[in-house]
């Protein structure tokens, strides 16, 4: 038998058996490869664990604030118990960071992160005081804390500010959007002897939800041989126009009453808030609807005026304490008091007492009062904060503007008026004085707490231009300042923007509403982490 045999080029061309070096090659490749990026892998574990961490401990930061916030939520007065709030301890007085950690620590629920807040006094003080909270926590109204968290021996702290919800929140806060009860008086045309039409207004023009429109008075008002008269009047309404404008955040504890399209806020970042139930706004004239730049809320909360400015009287140094009628001018590094030149108060406060004054507001004779009347005048350029408080009424007689970055409260117990001197020559005409004063400037905080911000005697004398106010206008009740459709016919157009920096400043001893809730101002954080 023949057997035939491979021929050596044959065999030297076949491939059988070299898959398994190069599987063998690719598997040792494969395996640098794996070993390269479990070893990268390995070393970037502990980085990705410490960005972890920091996260987690800033969360646990924050969760501290916002307990610290509820418990402001529940109980607005809790700050003033510094550490004792009870529950599990989280709040301690501010800790200098040396030694041993004194701070109690909560944790944070599903977690291995803890929080702790401690209480940042303010710079008069080294911790907070039960016995003076107010004054060892409070800088211009501010509450201060520091939350710490930690993970992992991870520690993040954030410095947290918070402010009452304040009258300095808001360009425009009305309690009452009716004419100020005072006013009723201007309906009695030429009656020597006035009803009780004030009293009544004051009585029965309430919130509108709780039936001002119902309301209806029937009196009589007696000429000068005692002859009756009779006389009706409903609860007067004060309507936001077409042309208004309300250049920042708003606020009214009633509900508006609307003609065309006024406008509120500048951006969503202005809250508009009515404490009516929605809409919040009723109609006065075809077609009307107003505009809302701002984020519009209805049924908010009530802002509650304090009925005196009296808590203001004990912060004043005595000097600054006067009694009676003042003219004060205002200036850069100085003010004059009836021509008398005094420095700025060291703690930024002017109070001026009543003497024998027992008189209200005159609407159709404004400066006819006892000198022993807390009538203030005021103008000027002022340069350094300041609070001017009247247990009466405040009178702006020129233009109030700043130098600077400073700020300016005017608190009044009644009306601060801008000053309009007129001669009558009918009941509602006159003409005007020396001294009226044509587009008025005015930057500052306005707060009269018992009637209004109003203009004397805008019903007569003609057009007097522009009303501009930079700042915030609080009153119980809505003020007129001009009258007129579509084009003003006595009195002032207004032209009100809000000065953004109070929404975090305060002119010294502003007063807040009552019993108001806290809110966050600001939180920054602090690095190194305390």
């Amino acid at each position: 038998m023949h057997v035939s045999r491979p021929s050596f080029r044959r065999t030297l061309s076949g491939e059988s058996g070299i898959a398994l070096p190069a599987m063998m090659g690719i598997m040792l490749v494969l395996a640098i490869l794996t070993a390269g990026i479990i070893n990268t892998v390995q070393a970037d574990t502990p980085t990705a664990r410490q960005d972890q961490d920091r996260k987690a401990a800033y969360a646990a930061a924050e969760a501290g604030m916002n307990a610290y916030l509820f418990r402001l939520a529940n109980n607005p007065d809790v700050w003033a118990n510094c550490t004792s709030i009870g529950g599990t301890p989280f709040v301690n007085q501010q800790w200098n960071g040396s030694g041993a950690d004194p701070r109690a620590w909560r944790n944070v629920p599903g977690s291995e992160a803890q929080y702790t807040v401690e209480l940042i006094p303010n710079s008069t003080h080294t911790s907070c005081d039960t016995n003076n909270a107010t004054g060892s926590m409070l800088e211009q109204g501010v509450l201060r804390i520091r939350a710490t968290g930690r993970m992992r021996g991870i520690k993040r702290s954030i410095i947290a500010k918070f402010r009452r919800r304040t009258f300095l929140d808001f360009l425009y806060f009305t309690n009452y959007e009716t004419s100020d009860p005072a006013w009723y008086i201007k309906q009695v045309s030429g009656a020597p002897t006035i009803p009780d039409v004030t009293q009544w207004a004051t009585d029965h023009c309430g919130y509108w939800r709780n039936g001002r429109g119902s309301q209806t008075y029937n009196g009589n008002w007696y000429d000068t041989g005692n002859q009756p008269h009779a006389f009706n009047t409903d609860c007067t309404e004060i309507q936001f126009a077409g042309g208004d404008r309300i250049r920042g955040p708003f606020h009214t504890n009633d509900e508006m009453l609307v003609c065309g399209h006024p406008q509120f806020g500048r951006t969503t970042n202005d809250q508009i808030e009515v404490s009516g139930p929605a809409p919040g706004w009723r109609s006065n004239c075809s077609g009307a609807s107003p505009t809302f730049n701002g984020s519009y809320h209805t049924s908010s909360p009530l802002l509650t005026m304090p009925p005196t400015n009296s808590a203001i009287l004990a912060d004043t140094l005595p000097a600054y304490v006067l009694t009676g009628a003042h003219n004060i001018v205002l200036g850069a590094s100085s003010l004059t008091v009836d021509g008398t030149s005094m420095s700025y108060p060291s703690n930024g406060i002017i109070f001026v007492k009543n003497g024998a004054c027992s008189e209200g507001y005159k609407a159709y004779d404004p400066y006819n009062q006892s000198t022993q009347c807390a009538n203030v005048r005021v103008h000027g350029t002022y340069g350094t904060s300041l609070t001017i408080a009247s247990e009466k009424d405040i009178i702006i007689d020129g233009d109030i503007t700043r130098t600077n970055d400073a700020v300016l409260g005017l608190i009044a117990n009644q009306f601060v008026r801008v000053y309009h001197p007129v001669t009558y020559t009918g009941t509602n005409s006159c003409t005007n004085n020396a001294g009226t004063l044509n587009n008025v400037s005015i930057e500052a905080a306005i707060l009269p707490l018992q009637h209004s911000f109003t203009v004397d005697n805008y019903f007569c004398g003609g057009p007097l231009g522009t009303l501009s106010v930079s700042g915030v206008i609080a009153q119980k009740y809505r003020g007129p300042v001009g009258q007129g459709g579509s084009s003003i016919t006595n009195g002032y157009i207004k032209d009100y923007n809000y000065d953004d920096r109070l929404a975090y400043r305060s002119p010294p001893d502003f007063l807040d509403p009552v019993s108001s809730s806290w809110r966050l101002l600001s939180q920054n954080e602090q690095i190194p982490a305390r």
